[in-house]
């Protein structure tokens, strides 16, 4: 008796199978995005005189100028609970990562249209290589962190050690965004350049420049801003002040899990197509 078999010509796919293929694209990726990030960092610094300090340069220019307008009285600003250098660098610095991990994923693939054109690989490592090139220039800014509480003679408290994981799910949250993005930001380079000039915008809706006023419009804008929470708490846990809105950290904790879930089922099913709109 001849063996009977039936094959099926189908190409829809569950959603569990999709997300099952992005983790594997993440990890038989890896190391591809490891080596394509220490090219980029090798070649960002190589033709340049200041080197690293490119990545803290943006960020102090703009913390400087509200120090001067501050200290000159042309901005009256209420009194912040740290001093007002070290309140604004911080907040500055922190905010320019979310701005980075925000455009990150539309970033790297309009970077490497060259070679997802050319060489068929899974798609995922350019999620990974921008994450890494992330996680080296928050090194870079750390560093300079470090040294102004020391200036200052900040010292954080037990607060410390929530430090690193509330500012790794702010990153994810912001990456999952910018990665839901990525498949309208390749193709209509509109999203790329609205990103920082949105950035821009909600820095003065939220607590980066100054404390949260006591009263006012302005404050009701910072209370319904959720992006006020990330920026007090993840400031909190440098400057030796407690962590104050574990709810909405848990809501958070939720709402990223969601959405990185969904960025990787949008991620996988788009890049094929992008890829092909992009070598045609």
């Amino acid at each position: 008796m001849l063996e009977t078999r039936i094959y099926s010509n189908s190409n829809t796919y569950s959603i569990l199978h999709i997300l099952l293929s992005s983790i594997k694209g993440y990890k038989s990726s890896f190391y591809l995005a490891k080596q394509l990030a220490k090219r980029d960092i090798k070649a960002q610094y190589r033709q340049s005189l200041l080197g690293i300090l490119w990545a803290l340069i943006p960020v102090f220019i703009n913390a400087l100028v509200w120090i001067l307008l501050q200290r000159s009285g042309a901005v009256k600003l209420t009194d912040t609970p740290i001093p007002y250098p070290v309140y604004v660098l911080i907040g500055t610095t922190i905010w320019s990562i979310f701005g980075e991990c925000l455009a990150m994923p539309i970033t790297t693939v309009n970077a490497n249209i060259g070679i997802i054109t050319k060489i068929n690989f899974e798609k995922e490592a350019l999620i990974s290589l921008g994450f890494i090139k992330l996680l080296f220039n928050l090194l870079i800014k750390l560093g300079l962190i470090i040294l102004v509480l020391s200036v200052y003679q900040i010292l954080p408290s037990s607060s410390i050690f929530f430090f690193i994981p509330l500012l790794l799910l702010t990153m994810l949250f912001f990456v999952a965004i910018g990665t839901l993005l990525a498949p309208i930001g390749v193709l209509y380079a509109d999203i790329s350049r609205m990103i920082p000039i949105a950035m821009q915008l909600l820095m003065y809706t939220c607590p980066v420049l100054y404390v949260l006023p006591k009263e006012g419009f302005l404050r009701q804008i910072m209370m319904y801003n959720p992006l006020s929470y990330f920026i007090i708490d993840v400031r909190n846990t440098l400057t030796g002040f407690d962590v104050e809105h574990w709810f909405f950290w848990l809501g958070a904790f939720v709402v990223t899990g969601i959405m990185a879930l969904l960025a990787m089922l949008v991620y996988r099913v788009s890049m094929p197509i992008i890829t092909e709109r992009m070598s045609a």
